[in-house]
């Protein structure tokens, strides 16, 4: 426990330092009063290729080091990442995505086929133990809301609900686009749900059916892709 404590807390000087030699861009975050900051994938590889790695093979956690870092400078409270000029290995065709996907960064591009509503949504759930007192939290990526299935003190079910999380968060669909297909192929189609800034009025006048666009995600199961950025593509046709 303590090695994994002390580990962390290097990734995150780590992270600090990156930051040190980000001010520019924090910066003019700070001046247009967002709360986004956007790294470019290959300063954070040429800065340091072991925190580029993990963005690509452990993105959620990484990217909570990152935003940690942003808030710890006290330059910018509860900032969000945006990455872009992610590497073209990380690129796929919806028809292609596999398990070997799953938690990982992903770049796909498509047509948005079907937006939601912006609506409020739990995104994650702390449940208390009544045995031990242990609390426990449940990411809410499904529609049905999720309980724990069990302590580790060996409880099941029946636990207390002590908080949630909310943020706006909206659906889209997202089909391939016919020029990226070849012979008799048909295109796949895949779920993305976008949160926080990426449902802010501006970014959902870009993300109306029929819009062309590129997502920046993590693949959460093969139906569900948990989206990180949009980037907006001209009109290809």
């Amino acid at each position: 426990m303590a090695a994994e404590k002390r580990e962390m807390e290097e990734r995150i000087a780590e992270a600090k330092r990156f930051f040190d030699t980000y001010k520019k861009e924090i910066g003019k975050s700070i001046r247009e009063d967002r709360k986004v900051i956007i790294v470019d994938f290959n300063d954070l590889s040429s800065f340091s290729h072991q925190l580029a790695e993990e963005v690509i093979s452990g993105p959620e956690e990484i990217l909570q080091i990152l935003e940690s870092a942003l808030d710890d400078l006290g330059l910018i409270k509860n900032a969000r990442v945006r990455f872009i000029n992610i590497p073209g290995a990380q690129k796929s065709k919806i028809g292609h995505i596999r398990s070997k996907h799953l938690n990982k960064f992903i770049l796909i591009e498509g047509i948005v086929r079907q937006a939601s509503d912006v609506r409020p949504q739990v995104v994650n759930a702390k449940f208390e133990c009544p045995t031990c007192g242990t609390i426990i939290s449940v990411l809410q990526i499904e529609k049905k809301f999720r309980e724990p299935s069990r302590c580790s003190c060996g409880r099941r079910g029946q636990f207390t609900l002590k908080t949630k999380e909310m943020v706006d968060a909206q659906r889209l669909v997202i089909e391939e686009s016919p020029e990226s297909l070849s012979g008799g192929e048909q295109p796949r189609r895949l779920n993305v749900f976008l949160q926080e800034d990426l449902v802010e009025p501006k970014m959902e006048e870009k993300t109306t059916p029929g819009s062309r666009v590129e997502v920046i995600g993590v693949l959460k199961e093969v139906s569900l892709f948990h989206c990180k950025q949009v980037l907006f593509q001209p009109d290809l046709t």
